[in-house]
């Protein structure tokens, strides 16, 4: 963000530890007042194909996968029977 009286900067770090993707963020926010370093901490689990579906699938739902997806990514979809 860069605005007159607000700038905002970010980078991050990522690296897998085991099943997780690890992202460390790290923020800076300047106003008038000074500047501000702010630091988060994502981990998002990786699972299989075969994962995603058997746990949709488990509560009654029906799966289906979209290996498009809205950004090329894929897209996992339940129904309600």
């Amino acid at each position: 963000m860069d605005q007159p009286e607000l700038k905002i900067a970010w980078m991050y770090t990522s690296r897998r530890e085991d099943r997780l993707s690890v992202l460390d963020i790290h923020y800076l926010v300047g106003t008038r007042e000074g500047v501000q370093r702010f630091e988060e901490r994502h981990e998002l689990g990786l699972f299989s194909h075969e994962e995603y579906m058997a746990a949709l699938a488990a509560p009654g739902l029906r799966p289906w996968h979209d290996p498009e997806g809205l950004f090329s990514r894929g897209l996992y979809l339940a129904l309600a029977p």
